[in-house]
């Protein structure tokens, strides 16, 4: 039971970090952009979010194509509750659309009164939901999943130097030697992008440099906590 609730808390913060990453990636959606072509981006730096393997492997692919799902449902969630647009996500052709008038106006009564309005959607419910993602020959492939996790995390030290540790504490305003627990860390983070997000009057780029000083420290407190 222990174990489901680590595999679960590891789902949801590398998830959330996906939705904030994908969340810069506005131009791409506006143009257009194929599931594939998504996923060979985030493979490369600067994002380098996704393992090498990630369309090579069948069952890696499944795992891959699932989370970037899951981020891409919960960012279509976001982005209509704020009327920001309507992504329309099929493996060929990701996009953001704008909302139409009138069920922008609907949207912000219904919000007035307590709630959102939205049409049952089988595949955001498929794909928000973790079970799905876990109950994918769960017994035979553990080692793999476990594997698949740690790359997602970015758990492989060769990557880090200690110069981007130190750039990537310094990003966040946040101090080791002062003690750095994972709620704390989470909300330096967070307070870090709200300040650079091109929603809030900063640039993607800069926005890229806080979810990847995070998802390294993330990491890097990950591999010390576990010596």
């Amino acid at each position: 039971m222990q174990s489901e609730t680590v595999d679960e808390a590891i789902y949801v913060q590398q998830a959330e970090l996906l939705v904030d990453l994908l969340s810069t990636f506005k131009p791409f959606f506006i143009k257009g952009i194929s599931e594939y072509a998504l996923i060979e981006l985030l493979k490369k730096a600067p994002y380098q979010f996704f393992d090498e393997d990630a369309l090579r492997d069948p069952l890696i692919l499944f795992k891959t194509h699932f989370v970037l799902f899951h981020a891409l449902y919960q960012l279509k969630r976001n982005w209509r509750e704020r009327n920001e647009g309507e992504l329309d996500i099929h493996a060929l052709k990701i996009s953001l659309k704008p909302i139409d008038k009138s069920d922008a106006e609907q949207n912000d009564g219904a919000k007035l009164r307590g709630k959102v309005i939205t049409e049952p959607d089988k595949l955001a419910e498929y794909y928000l939901d973790w079970s799905n993602f876990e109950k994918t020959d769960r017994d035979s492939v553990e080692t793999l999943l476990n594997g698949f996790w740690q790359r997602m995390a970015g758990l492989r030290t060769a990557n880090y130097q200690q110069s981007d540790i130190d750039n990537a504490h310094d990003l966040l305003g946040v101090n080791e030697a002062d003690g750095v627990s994972s709620m704390s860390l989470k909300r330096a983070y967070k307070k870090t992008l709200q300040r650079v997000h091109p929603d809030k009057g900063g640039n993607g780029q800069q926005a890229q440099k806080v979810i990847q000083a995070y998802q390294m420290l993330c990491a890097y407190y990950s591999l010390n906590s576990a010596k």
